[in-house]
């Protein structure tokens, strides 16, 4: 009796393993719904992070464009209190240095009229609204190769007469009671003329324009 029950069970448990193996086949064969739902999330997740990254990609490009120009004005405020003697105003609101004022021919240290218009400046510069903002001091000279043997020794090119001179009026304003967390040198050589003018375009026609593109800059941060 017992034999006769155990064959008829055998047929039965191999129709359920066999259906159980189908089952898992077709399983295994029907399309997922949860994964691309998941999938495609992520997608979007990355399409955003990517648009994000573009952005800020293309506001990087702008400032280094802006930079590159020398488009300061979105940058700085204009030195408060009326002019200063020794310095000319700048279309963007600092003032302006004249370095055949300030300092010597092939020379980075201040003369006795540089040093008295810097100490005025410092004055101002820590004096009502204009105390407390950075300051930016910016070197340029103009488009004359330096030649002269002892300054070419000293300073190499414009771009290190331009530093030199940048850095002998920010130990000025440091001098003359100027915070030095406050200031930020910065040196252009001659690649920011305020008047567009060759090298090779010399006598006394030019000289005045080369003159005025050879400057020490002084701005404050907004």
């Amino acid at each position: 009796m017992i034999a006769r029950h155990l064959a008829l069970l055998v047929p039965a448990v191999a129709v359920l393993a066999f259906a159980g193996c189908d089952t898992r086949k077709k399983a295994a064969a029907e399309p997922q719904t949860a994964a691309p739902s998941a999938s495609s999330a992520t997608v979007r997740e990355l399409e955003n992070q990517n648009a994000a990254l573009q952005s800020q990609l293309d506001e990087a490009r702008k400032r280094l464009e802006e930079s590159k120009s020398g488009d300061l004005a979105s940058d700085i405020r204009t030195i408060s209190g009326g002019d200063i003697e020794g310095f000319e105003r700048t279309a963007a609101g600092g003032v302006a240095l004249p370095d055949d004022f300030a300092f010597a021919k092939g020379s980075a240290s201040l003369n006795d009229a540089g040093e008295k218009a810097v100490a005025r400046l410092a004055a101002r510069l820590n004096d009502g609204e204009n105390a407390g903002s950075a300051i930016t001091v910016v070197g340029h000279t103009d488009s004359s190769p330096v030649s002269r043997p002892a300054t070419k020794e000293k300073f190499g090119d414009n771009w290190g007469l331009s530093a030199a001179r940048s850095a002998a009026v920010v130990r000025a304003l440091e001098k003359n009671n100027i915070d030095p967390r406050r200031l930020h040198g910065g040196f252009r050589g001659e690649h920011q003329p305020r008047i567009a003018v060759a090298a090779s375009d010399k006598g006394s026609k030019h000289e005045d324009d080369h003159a005025a593109n050879r400057r020490v800059e002084i701005y404050l941060a907004k």
